[in-house]
Formats: structure tokens, C-alpha cells, sequence
């Protein structure tokens, strides 16, 4: 099966993680738990090391590295930064900490779970990072000792792109825009391989839609999403089902 295909079958069965949520809440989770999103099942394995595949994952790495410029080295530095804040750039002026107090709690909150679930999948499958692979490449960053597969910060870039879009449907393009660049600036940065970042895409949209179905995300959901069309100057929207 093609990893498109595994990334369908990912989605598809998020519908059973969706329909058995945990009886109680693990004590580090606000809205969800890792039980409720099984990625050890849900993503492919990734390229075995000396493989074909892991070559060419590698390559990439590499190409991204030598094609780096200053510009997109500053981008790459700033993207490791996990904050709904680094999508001020295509939200508007009014998308800042300071106006937006509720939404910004909110998102922590929803980074938080998001973590918790990827680190499990993080050490399933337990895949050295690009320069633990290849010791000449020179990162940007540095990140935690942490396997790279699936790609955390790109899970994170994809939920908050599917909730920002459910908040603000006019800029629903250039948000899902602005996380594709953040997850390839982990390219960029020598953090991760590309189909590290594939595999936080899909981690991320599945991660999403089990949100979308707890109702105290629901609640806070509607606040939040008030809060920011207030802030960015447009009309409200009717509350989602809870």
C-alpha cells in the first residue's frame, strides 16, 4: 500500500478512535489522550535504515541544506517555535498574543495533547534524526532527544491549520500554505526528513478530528473563534454542534 493510501486508511480509522473515547481523561491531557488516537497503527513504518527509500529521504535533507540561503535559514530558526503565533503572518495584524488572551491558552492547551500523542508514536517507531544518520550535515536546530518520525512540529503546524481554517474560513487557504512551509522548514532546518513531515501531516489531521469531536473542545472552540473574528474585524459565526 502507497503511504497516500496508508494516509486514507489513517483517516478512515480515526473514526473508531473517535467513537470509543477514554472512560477518564490521563492526568497530562486536557481534551484528549493518546489512547483515543492510536498512531503506532494509523501511519506507515518508516524507510528502513540503509534503505532505498531512506536514501532518497536523506538526499532531501541534504539538497534542503545545500539550497538554504540566509533568508530561509532565518524562517527555518523561527518555525522550530511551536505557537499558534507563527501564523501571524497570513491571519493579520489583529492575530497577536496580547488580543487574543482565550485563543492562545486554548492552543497550548491543544499543543499539549498533540505532544503527548506524538511522542508515543515518536518512540514506536523509534527513527533516528537526519544528522544522527549523516554526521556532516550541519542543523539549525537542535531538538530534544527525540526520534524524528512523525514529525511533532508538523503535527502541530496541521491541527492548528484545520482549527485556525474552522475559525477563520476566508483564509482557509493561505493557513493550510502556511503549514505546509512550516512543516518543510523542518527540512530546512536538518530536524527532520521529509517523510517525517508527511507523517505529522497525518498525524495531525487525524489528531483534529478526534478534537472535533470532544465537547469541551467544542465550547472552547466557539469562545476562541469569537475572540479572533472580534480581533481580526469580522462578522461572528453560529456555534458548532456540541
Amino acid at each position: 500500500m502507497t503511504r497516500i493510501g496508508l494516509g486514507a486508511l489513517a483517516l478512515g480509522l480515526a473514526v473508531a478512535a473517535i467513537a470509543h473515547p477514554a472512560a477518564a481523561r490521563a492526568k497530562d491531557s486536557y481534551y484528549i489522550t493518546p489512547s483515543q488516537v492510536d498512531l503506532d497503527n494509523l501511519l506507515a513504518p518508516p524507510a528502513a535504515l540503509g534503505s532505498a527509500e531512506e536514501t532518497a529521504d536523506l538526499n532531501a535533507v541534504q539538497k534542503a541544506e545545500m539550497d538554504r540561503n540566509a533568508q530561509a535559514s532565518i524562517d527555518a530558526e523561527e518555525d522550530h517555535d511551536r505557537s499558534v503565533f507563527r501564523f501571524a503572518d497570513v491571519m493579520g495584524s489583529g492575530f497577536t498574543p496580547q488580543k487574543l488572551p482565550m485563543t492562545d491558552a486554548f492552543f497550548e492547551r491543544l499543543l499539549t495533547d498533540e505532544k503527548r500523542i506524538v511522542a508515543e508514536a515518536k518512540a514506536h517507531f523509534a527513527r533516528p534524526r537526519p544528522f544522527e544518520v549523516d554526521t556532516n550535515l550541519s542543523p539549525l536546530v537542535f531538538p530534544k532527544k527525540t526520534p524524528s518520525y512523525p514529525s511533532g512540529h508538523t503535527a502541530f503546524a496541521y491541527v492548528t491549520a484545520i482549527v485556525l481554517a474552522a475559525m477563520v474560513p476566508e483564509k482557509a487557504t493561505p493557513i493550510f500554505n502556511r503549514a505546509a512551509t512550516y512543516g518543510y522548514n523542518r527540512v530546512v532546518a536538518g530536524a527532520h526528513f521529509p517523510t517525517d513531515i508527511e507523517a505529522g501531516r497525518i498525524a495531525g489531521t487525524v489528531i483534529a478530528s478526534v478534537f472535533f469531536h470532544d465537547p469541551r473542545f467544542l465550547s472552547d472552540f466557539d469562545r476562541s473563534r469569537q475572540e479572533v473574528r472580534t480581533a481580526l474585524g469580522l462578522p461572528p459565526l453560529p456555534d458548532r454542534e456540541h
